[in-house]
């Protein structure tokens, strides 16, 4: 584990052992991942299941996307 993951990206606290053994590739302390919501964006997107061409909409599952959430400095606020 490098240096850099070990401290906060928004704080630069330093990152609690016990917190980067449950999550090894966390970004943000507990206390800043409460703040912004986490290292994640998670976006649930219905999928359509009719057919093609078809003008009724079938919602039959649903698809979730994660994408990393851009973090910023508490002090360039």
């Amino acid at each position: 584990m490098s240096i850099d993951q070990r401290f906060c990206q928004r704080c630069s606290e330093e990152i609690p052992e016990r917190r980067l053994q449950v999550l090894p590739n966390t970004r943000l302390c507990l206390e800043c991942s409460q703040e912004v919501g986490g290292d994640f964006e998670t976006y649930v997107i219905p999928e359509n299941t009719g057919k093609p061409g078809s003008l009724k909409k079938n919602y039959g599952s649903w698809k979730v996307k994660r994408k990393l959430r851009s973090i910023t400095p508490k002090d360039a606020k």
